[in-house]
């Protein structure tokens, strides 16, 4: 029953997310857009938090595969791991990344050790899509790490009043994430938040704010701007899909073709 009801969610979700679009083009747009945000103070505080969480996360990972997805290019730079094989794969694919179709991942089934997607649901063209090739790519017994905006955080607010980059920028909530983690054959294995202050501009407020965020850190609260799940793979996902013959670590990398992706806020729960 129960994973008739967890079926029955992944297709709601796909019918809640596809039912609108953007276009390729202003999708590529916002990534940029969201890219040049990452200089700022907020973003660095962003990417700061976001590497010593991915680190404590990759302590636990094991292998010699690891993709990433997603908007930092940089964010795994100087990071020690025993993955000594990585990518970084997006939409846009200038260097150092790879130009990636999002609904043709170039890796055998369950041919790769850890998958991180940063933010990569949150700037893709088909969520469910993007999330399933990245499952379907991790071995039994791998990871995968989901960073995400918390649409139920400060930087939500944001999210939901149309205000700048944000406003388009997909927030899944981790608990829907959860549900579609587990339908794709991964257990949650922990949950990490982050950066408790709003995204602002200023150093200087941001400075005197630190008492604030270090105090909710310290309580682990559920209320970070950003949030992220480390997930293992425990079996087959309940919906495979047929598999061209596609050999790794041979990359057989697609060209990008054009497709749309919904842009009202993802949050259900």
């Amino acid at each position: 029953m129960k994973n008739h009801h967890l079926t029955n969610h992944w297709w709601t979700m796909r019918t809640d997310l596809e039912a609108g679009s953007i276009s390729q083009a202003d999708l590529m747009r916002l990534l940029r857009e969201a890219r040049q945000w990452l200089e700022t103070p907020g973003g660095q505080m962003l990417l700061d938090q976001q590497r010593l969480v991915a680190q404590e996360c990759l302590e636990r990972c094991f292998g010699q595969h690891m993709v990433q997805y997603g908007l930092a290019p940089e964010m795994m730079d100087g990071q020690q791991s025993t993955l000594r094989n990585r990518w970084h794969f997006d939409l846009i694919g200038e260097p150092p990344s790879i130009p990636l179709e999002e609904s043709q991942w170039p890796f055998a089934p369950q041919s790769l050790d850890v998958v991180l997607l940063h933010h990569g649901l949150d700037f893709c063209l088909t969520p469910s899509t993007l999330l399933r090739e990245a499952g379907q790519a991790v071995r039994a017994g791998g990871h995968i790490l989901v960073f995400g905006f918390n649409p139920w955080s400060s930087w939500g607010w944001n999210h939901f009043a149309g205000r700048s980059w944000l406003s388009e920028a997909g927030f899944v909530s981790p608990a829907r994430l959860s549900d579609w983690l587990e339908v794709l054959g991964f257990a949650v294995e922990k949950r990490i938040d982050g950066c408790y202050l709003p995204p602002l501009k200023s150093q200087r407020v941001l400075n005197r704010l630190r008492p604030i965020e270090h105090w909710a850190a310290r309580h682990k609260l559920p209320c970070g701007g950003f949030y992220c799940l480390i997930a293992r793979r425990q079996m087959l996902g309940a919906m495979p899909r047929k598999q061209t013959a596609r050999a790794f670590p041979a990359l057989s990398l697609p060209p990008l073709v054009a497709g749309t992706r919904r842009t009202q806020k993802r949050n259900t729960k």
